[in-house]
């Protein structure tokens, strides 16, 4: 008698990796199939996937009652059931949160045009039957995989968001506080009632916050100083140095009637306070009003521009060390007549070594024209003066800057 050779056994399932295994175990599978036999081949091979959590509808209302009960990770349903009921997949993503939902139609399909009108009414996938229970495997494994994938990016996105809204909102209050070390309208405006000068500025940083600081000081009936600080780079380190720097200003006696004499206690303060590598190019000058008279002193700032009446424009000197690099540094006041009508121009470096278009460099020749053809208009009261350069200056240089900016344009007003 012949002998039956032994039944070969079923080939099994494609184990899944552990980081497969890992996205997809934990996972709720929702099967509409109206034959057992199928729907238990279904479920062993979710089984072989690594998938606990699967539920089983026999018809339509099982699978949307299914999913009413707790939205499931992935939808296999039978193409029978798209038969009786075509608006059964718009209907399980109708639920909140469902939007996405893969819904995966198994079946067999004659023709294209029948694939076609599957995936018209939302399938995601198609699983044409005969399948191999390895192919199965795959197909669902994938699409668990990019269901993990997807709900993790989300949650990634959502924490990204959070993040965002919170730092801008700190990003907010820190330039709102930074903002505030600036002299406000009301400080102006005392300066030019008291003095007989308009006080304009203008103050923009690259990223929300930047390293420039500007300020007026009160120091007598007859006199007051002005002061544009700039530190290295830009952001929320340069910032915090502009917040040392107000905090020295307001709580150190410093003598603020001798710009060379106060640079100079300013800059053995910081130099303990900043971090290697930080400095600041700082103009600190007083404005006479009896004796008519500008004095001033720089530590590494860029050249102040002055501008007399009946004179051509002065371009004053720049020397010292920036504050902050050496103990040892020191400064040396120069002193200008300063009659009414007479203006003065500061301002950081980035109004000068910003680029164009193009990438040239406005250059320190391209400032003094601006402040030339500025200049020839003015009424001896500097009305306006500050925001037509700035106007002029801006239709050839993009915005943003790559560095901070701020200008400061004093003026004593005309007898």
């Amino acid at each position: 008698m012949d002998r039956q050779a032994p039944a070969q056994p079923a080939a099994p399932s494609p184990a899944p990796s552990p980081a497969a295994a890992r996205s997809v175990g934990g996972q709720r599978v929702l099967v509409g199939q109206p034959r057992a036999g199928i729907a238990t081949a279904l479920r062993r091979g979710l089984a072989g996937i690594g998938v606990r959590y699967v539920d089983v509808a026999l018809d339509v209302a099982g699978v949307l009652a299914s999913a009413e009960a707790g939205l499931p990770d992935l939808v296999v349903i039978d193409r029978a059931l798209l038969d009786h009921a075509p608006d059964l997949i718009a209907s399980l993503r109708a639920a909140d949160g469902a939007r996405e939902l893969p819904v995966l139609v198994l079946g067999r399909f004659g023709s294209a045009a029948d694939r076609r009108a599957v995936m018209e009414l939302g399938a995601t996938d198609i699983l044409a039957r005969p399948i191999s229970r390895a192919e199965l495997a795959a197909r669902l494994r994938v699409h668990l995989e990019n269901r993990s994938l997807n709900r993790s990016l989300r949650e990634v996105i959502r924490s990204l968001q959070t993040f965002h809204t919170g730092a801008v909102q700190r990003m907010q209050l820190a330039r709102d506080m930074q903002l505030a070390l600036l002299p406000d309208v009301d400080a102006c405006q005392d300066i030019e009632r008291r003095y007989a000068v308009r006080l304009d500025s203008h103050f923009e940083s690259s990223s929300e916050l930047g390293g420039d600081i500007w300020g007026a000081r009160v120091l007598d009936e007859s006199r007051f100083a002005v002061f544009l600080c700039d530190f290295t780079g830009h952001g929320v380190a340069a910032a915090l140095n502009t917040f040392r720097l107000h905090a020295l200003l307001a709580k150190i006696d410093l003598p603020g009637d001798d710009p060379a004499e106060t640079l100079g206690a300013i800059n053995r303060l910081l130099v303990g306070l900043l971090p290697e590598t930080q400095f600041a190019a700082m103009l600190y000058a007083v404005v006479d009003t009896v004796e008519d008279r500008l004095t001033y002193a720089t530590a590494g700032a860029p050249k102040p521009i002055i501008g007399i009446p009946g004179h051509n424009l002065l371009v004053g000197e720049s020397v010292g060390l920036p504050l902050g690099v050496s103990l040892k540094a020191s400064y040396r006041n120069r002193v200008i007549d300063f009659p009414p009508g007479a203006f003065l121009f500061l301002f950081s470096d980035a109004l000068f070594e910003s680029r164009d278009w193009e990438g040239r460099p406005f250059g320190y020749e391209g400032v003094l024209d601006l402040v030339r053809w500025s200049h020839r208009d003015l009424d001896g009261q500097g009305e306006g003066s500050l925001a037509k350069l700035l106007d002029r200056y801006f239709d050839v240089m993009p915005r943003p800057l790559a560095d901070d900016l701020t200008a400061l344009w004093l003026t004593r007003r005309g007898r």
